[in-house]
């Protein structure tokens, strides 16, 4: 006789995550409730996460190739049987009481999606705290550069059903798959704030959020470009020259808080800032930013630009440990 569905379904994707994984698990265990399964979909990791994954025989472990993160992802999706889907990264955590926050306010059957906050552990020196989500309006998607919204990927809660209706993940994205997500599920599901901390997002060095920030700008005006030039056909020259300038003020933004420890990282973003807004040069924010990057040797202006232009040619060659904006 087969066994009942779980409430619970907590997928996870992973690679190479052996420092992180164990706490991922031990926070789910840590809910105080057998009424969830955890499914592991893992790209053959070289390290020591399938060491890890071995102590804990309740995980649905997979060890096996995959396209990408939406890939792995979609393949849990598929064997998920829980009522509310929980999707955790390796080097995510819950906090403890989430399942029962969840469980709560699932337990009204016309809530589909809910949200919290998040703890975030930086490991760059910076102090760890709280970030608060933030979302009011579906259209504030399309207007991504702005950041009116802020919803944090493991504090997202969601019906199966839901994501059943909506489709699975693009397998196209490989860095603003959830955002993408989160836009379609709103189509025809509120959000519900459940105004209090679900989860820590540990933001270590190999995380894709701090090493690919230009990547991610990137998907996003491909998706959500042409969504907004639809939505709003008659101000698409507006619309785009907002885009430009809004993501002048982003490059520039993160070229300041590269140029203390990576200067060829900082002018790769100087540059970008530069490309879509000129008159940045205005500003004296792009002179503060101006003075950090020409601190190095002109000879690795070249080079760092050089890199950066091979890398996002491998825009496909992601590490699983993360996958929101």
């Amino acid at each position: 006789m087969s066994q009942p569905p779980p409430f619970f379904s907590v997928i996870t994707p992973s690679f190479n995550q052996g420092q992180w994984i164990e706490g991922c698990i031990k926070s789910v265990l840590a809910q105080g409730t057998t009424d969830f399964e955890h499914i592991v979909f893992d790209n053959c990791s070289t390290d020591s996460t399938a060491e890890v994954a071995a102590r804990y025989p309740h995980l649905q472990w997979h060890s096996e190739r995959d396209r990408g993160q939406s890939d792995a992802l979609n393949k849990a999706l598929a064997l998920a049987r829980g009522e509310v889907i929980c999707w955790l990264n390796a080097d995510d955590q819950y906090l403890p009481g989430t399942f029962e926050t969840i469980r709560q306010a699932m337990s009204d059957p016309a809530v589909s999606v809910v949200f919290g906050d998040a703890e975030e552990i930086y490991f760059d020196g910076r102090s760890s705290g709280i970030r608060r989500a933030r979302f009011e309006r579906r259209e504030d998607f399309l207007v991504w550069w702005e950041k009116r919204t802020d919803l944090l990927q493991p504090a997202v809660f969601f019906r199966r059903s839901a994501i059943q209706e909506a489709g699975f993940l693009r397998e196209d994205l490989h860095l603003i798959m959830d955002t993408e997500l989160w836009w379609r599920l709103s189509e025809k599901h509120r959000f519900h704030y459940l105004g209090k901390p679900l989860a820590v997002q540990q933001r270590q060095p190999d995380s894709k959020t701090i090493r690919h920030a230009a990547r991610i700008y990137e998907e996003k005006a491909r998706v959500f470009g042409p969504l907004l030039d639809a939505a709003y056909p008659q101000d698409c020259a507006k619309n785009r020259l907002a885009r430009r300038r809004g993501m002048g003020w982003r490059y520039l933004g993160l070229a300041q808080s590269a140029a203390r420890e990576d200067r060829q990282t900082a002018r790769t973003f100087f540059k970008l800032a530069l490309r879509e807004n000129p008159l940045l040069v205005l500003s004296p924010k792009w002179w503060k930013a101006f003075v950090w990057t020409m601190r190095a040797p002109s000879s690795e202006v070249s080079r760092g630009a050089a890199e950066f232009a091979e890398e996002k040619k491998e825009i496909g060659h992601e590490t699983h440990g993360r996958g929101n904006a």
